[in-house]
């Protein structure tokens, strides 16, 4: 594992002082003086609210007075409970040698952003983590290290195999023009599904100071060491350049032990095998009505109340009228107004860990995952299928599941980074019709991966049967007009 402060955000005073010397030749000896923290922004505007002087002469003060500036943001921050002055100092991660599982748990962060290797475009060598649980019994080890072998073999076979099949659904390819490289790209993007949660990858994070000891107490709060040690060089990254901004990474008992306490109470749960991938469990009947009452509430002095009373007496007409206007003009890139954020849907979906590394980046939505189960069985993609690669498919994944158990009873969650990208796990997933609108935008698209655009145009396809008024504004980008 390798982490790497790429980047944070300083005083642009600092900036112009090097540039200064470059150009003009200016003394060193200043530029010797010059502290390089973004802890000077967050503690000048923290003082915004309380001292009268110009921004940019309270930026002046921090600069100069580094000691002064790390002790009130310590005041501030932690002593005042003020947490949102933290955001004020972003950092720029180089994360690079995670497992898949690992990049999955710190994705689910909601304000932060993040950039990972995309196993749709890029082929994937043998690079796997090794879980140090393992260790401790050299039988299973050897086991272990011979299925991993294997998977990453049987990678290499699928994705071979599939390069004629694709090729076969486009014309004219020549290794030269793009329809080959869609070709080996979708090879790569169903050849993935056998490979396990424990392949490296990389990523970038950008990510604010509060937001940042959030996540290292969340990773310290799980019982995993790679989750452990990844806590601990992301706070070594950022302490001797920012040590005023995060201080509380100790998990308390209630971090640890909830969810943990709660698996045992339910542990006499019976499994239930979904009905269906992708349900409608539950959703505000009246979405429509508020959206429309919304719409008038911002354009009139009325209360909401009134609004919906005035709302009740429209005829089906006038409110899908009034719905045309307040999209009229509206392009495949723009977002719905703020008022269509009024009600819920709830959904409840049977999800690979392929789609859901794509799903869970509508980190506004309300995701409540559930945990791998070869119980749920494997999503299989229909091009493996055709290629007659189904038995080896299956093959790898009963290995996969008979050593998991076996590693589950042992060391338990670390089992889970035996399972593959074809495994599935159950989540809910509560947004509101404008984030339902954003998913649908993206991944109802024709561009989209297949098993995610297969799970959007369900939750569409289940939203058109409630919400016939303003459902129309539901598909991808490909079938949106401007």
């Amino acid at each position: 594992m390798i982490i790497n402060l790429a980047g944070f955000n300083v005083d642009i005073e600092n900036i112009k002082k090097i540039d200064n010397f470059i150009k003009n030749n200016t003394s060193i000896e200043e530029l010797k003086t010059l502290q390089w923290t973004p802890e000077t922004i967050s503690a000048s505007y923290a003082r915004i609210s309380r001292d009268p002087k110009p921004i940019n002469e309270l930026r002046e003060d921090a600069r100069n007075e580094i000691d002064k500036t790390r002790k009130s943001n310590k005041t501030i921050i932690f002593d005042m409970g003020h947490a949102s002055i933290a955001e004020h100092a972003v950092f720029n991660f180089d994360i690079i040698n995670i497992s898949r599982y690992l990049s999955e748990f710190i994705q689910k962060s909601r304000l932060v952003s993040f950039t990972e290797k995309s196993q749709r475009y890029i082929k994937i060598g043998r690079d796997n983590y090794f879980p140090a649980e393992f260790e401790s019994d050299q039988s299973f080890l050897n086991r272990y290290n011979r299925l991993v072998d294997e998977i990453f073999s049987t990678y290499n076979i699928i994705h071979d195999a599939l390069i004629p099949y694709f090729t076969g659904k486009f014309s004219n390819i020549t290794r030269e023009n793009k329809s080959y490289r869609d070709v080996i790209n979708l090879a790569k993007e169903d050849a993935r599904y056998v490979l396990p949660l424990s392949a490296l990858t990389q990523m970038g994070m950008t990510i604010n100071a509060r937001n940042l000891e959030k996540l290292i107490k969340k990773l310290y709060s799980s019982d995993l060491p790679e989750f452990h040690l990844l806590a601990k060089k992301l706070f070594e990254s950022v302490n001797s350049y920012a040590p005023s901004l995060i201080k509380y990474i100790e998990p308390t008992p209630y971090d640890v032990k909830t969810y943990p306490n709660l698996k045992e109470f339910f542990n006499g749960a019976t499994y239930a095998k979904p009905r269906k991938e992708v349900e409608l469990i539950n959703f505000d009947k009246t979405i429509e009505d508020k959206i429309v009452a919304s719409l008038l509430l911002k354009v009139s002095d009325i209360s909401y109340k009134q609004a919906l009373y005035y709302v009740k007496k429209l005829t089906v007409e006038e409110k899908i009228k009034i719905i045309d206007i307040s999209t009229e003009g509206l392009s495949k890139h723009d977002s719905l107004l703020r008022e269509y954020e009024m009600g819920f849907l709830e959904f409840g979906i049977l999800i690979s860990a392929t789609a859901f590394a794509q799903l869970k980046r509508h980190r506004m939505s309300t995701i409540i995952d559930g945990e791998y189960s070869p119980k749920l069985g494997v999503t299989v993609p229909q091009s493996i299928v055709e290629v007659g690669k189904k038995k080896l498919f299956l093959e790898i994944i009963e290995k996969t599941n008979e050593l998991y158990y076996y590693a589950k009873n042992s060391w338990g969650n670390a089992s889970n980074y035996l399972l593959t990208n074809s495994h599935r796990k159950n989540i809910i997933l509560k947004c509101n019709f404008r984030e339902l609108t954003h998913i649908s935008r993206l991944r109802s698209d024709s561009h989209s991966q297949w098993d995610v655009r297969n799970i959007s145009d369900k939750m569409s396809a289940l939203a058109k049967t409630k919400l016939p008024i303003i459902a129309r504004l539901l598909g991808g980008k490909d079938s949106f007009g401007g």
